[in-house]
This record gives structure tokens, sequence and C-alpha cells, in this order.
């Protein structure tokens, strides 16, 4: 057993951390592999060019989380055989993977995740991190298509939180490649089945896993 001490505040983080560790495992993908950290002082130097391009009009906190998910990614492409090296940021702000690679990078203001696969077996991965509270009502209204509010579930007050964050997840999964901005009218969940169906043509399947966050995972599969 470790002697180190922390503040309490530091190891409520690490707590989390562990358990985030293992939701990812919960929703891990065959050939997949993800992972990850705590944002930290310093992160935001981690971060290689191409990498934050609008770093001047962005908070330290944001560039923090920027880097720390950064800095994750590149940990992570080695077990897909690729060099650890820069992940650029694309001009819809999504990752640019190297070849063979897809995956997808998310924070909060505590932790960054990232997954990473190969492009034979995925076409595309959107990963979201979400806190484990109600969604408000407001942004409630927003989120929710009519028959995602007739199918909802009233006795679960985390429903819309989740449904927000499937969207997120499939919004990056599907955004690389269709290069559409979605709306979240544009994506119909159904949770029982595990899919969203985008505008009405593509079909997303997910993983979802609640603990003291929720975290999602959208993926496109390959064809074969």
């Amino acid at each position: 057993m470790s002697n180190i001490s922390r503040p309490s505040g530091a190891a409520d983080a690490y707590s989390s951390e562990a358990a985030l560790r293992q939701d990812l495992t919960r929703l891990a993908l065959p050939g997949t592999h993800a992972g990850c950290r705590l944002i930290m002082p310093g992160n935001e130097a981690a971060l290689l060019p191409g990498e934050d391009t609008n770093s001047r009009g962005r908070s330290v906190a944001a560039q923090r989380a920027t880097g720390a998910g950064r800095l994750l990614a590149r940990e992570l492409l080695p077990m897909m055989g690729a060099p650890a090296q820069a992940v650029a940021r694309s001009p819809s702000g999504a990752p640019v993977w190297p070849r063979g690679v897809t995956g997808s990078i998310a924070h909060d203001d505590e932790v960054a995740v990232a997954i990473v696969g190969p492009t034979r077996s995925y076409v595309s991965l959107g990963i979201d991190l979400e806190p484990a509270g109600l969604l408000p009502a407001d942004l409630l209204m927003t989120v929710l298509t009519p028959g995602e509010r007739r199918k909802g579930n009233p006795d679960d007050p985390l429903h819309g939180r989740i449904l927000f964050s499937v969207k997120e997840a499939v919004y990056k999964a599907v955004q690389p490649i269709d290069l559409a901005f979605l709306e979240f009218e544009d994506v119909e969940v159904d949770l029982v089945a595990g899919t969203a169906v985008v505008q009405g043509r593509r079909v997303v399947p997910f993983r979802v896993s609640r603990g003291l966050r929720i975290l999602t995972l959208a993926f496109i599969p390959a064809e074969d």
C-alpha cells in the first residue's frame, strides 16, 4: 500500500480517474485502445505545432485540457504501430490522425479521454464525456426530438444527459466523414437498440457507461 498522502481534492480526482478507466474498459471495442489522464498544470506547454490552431483566443484552462488530450493521444498511437506524433487540429476542430488510424478525444474540467482504432475495422470513432447530472430544462427541449420525448424514461433523471452525450459522440464520429454540421434534431437516438440515425440515413452504433460521469463511444464499422 502506498504511503503517499494527497490532499482530499487530489484523492478524489485520482479516484475519479480510476473509475473512468473502468468505464473505458467496459466500453472497449475489439482492436481499439483507450485511456484517460488527469488535466494538470503545464499540460498546455505540451501542445505541438498544429495541435491548437486557435491558442491565441483560448484560455489557459482550455489549452491545458487540449494539451492533456493530445498527450494521451500520442501515448496511444504506438499501441497502433504508429510513432508518437503531433495530432493536428483540422479546420472543423477534429483531430487529424495518421494513416491507418482513427480516433477521438474528449475532456471535461478534470480529465481527458481518448480512443484510437484501426481504419481497417472502423471508419470513424467518437467519444464524449459528460457530468452525471441533470440536463438543464431549456437545453433538454433543444436536444430531444419529439420521438425521443415520447419514448423518454421519466423515472431516469439522467435520460436527457445521456441523449446529449450520445449525440455529441455521434457527431464526432460522423462529421469527419460527411463533413456536415448537425443539429441535435438531426440525430434520433434509440437507447434500447444502441443506435442513432443521422438525418434519417446513416445508422451509428454506440455504447454508454454511466458512473461518476457519462461516457459514450460511437463508432462506424468498416464495411466488410
